[in-house]
């Protein structure tokens, strides 16, 4: 597992030289692979997910807010203090964080799972979070899963 704070963050790319839109970036990150997106209202402390994350979790999708002791409960107990000092310090200060970090599941081996966060001010000027969750594939060789002999 990996947590780390931001203190340097990466400036956009910029797409518009290569004419590959948001949408394409979006279109390519969710094709074969759960990538889920997620905003935390930090006023409220209501927190929304996109449906891959809650299927990335094994929950029930919802619309609303999400039930964070539902949540919680399934990160891997050594990770969870790590995983909630981030999200506090993020709002505290103003910044974001990346972490890696293990989801138990009932019905197999634990997950490894990657989140990236970030702070903003909204135009109506409430503060929030919002970031990225993804679930890394299990490593599957490449051996056969392509014919070398086809052209």
């Amino acid at each position: 597992m990996r947590f780390e704070f931001d203190d340097d963050i990466r400036k956009p790319q910029g797409m518009d030289h290569i004419r590959i839109s948001g949408d394409d970036l979006f279109e390519l990150l969710c094709a074969h692979q759960k990538f889920g997106f997620w905003r935390s209202e930090l006023d409220t402390g209501h927190t929304f997910w996109s449906r891959d994350i809650f299927e990335i979790y094994g929950m029930n999708f919802t619309e609303g807010p999400v039930n964070l002791a539902a949540a919680n409960a399934l990160v891997h107990p050594e990770d969870l203090p790590y995983m909630l000092q981030l999200l506090e310090k993020a709002a505290r200060q103003k910044s974001g964080f990346h972490y890696v970090l293990r989801l138990r599941n009932a019905k197999g081996p634990e997950r490894y799972v990657r989140s990236v966060c970030r702070h903003r001010v909204t135009p109506e000027g409430r503060e929030e979070l919002y970031g990225i969750f993804q679930q890394f594939h299990d490593r599957t060789p490449l051996v056969g899963l392509i014919d070398a002999n086809e052209p």
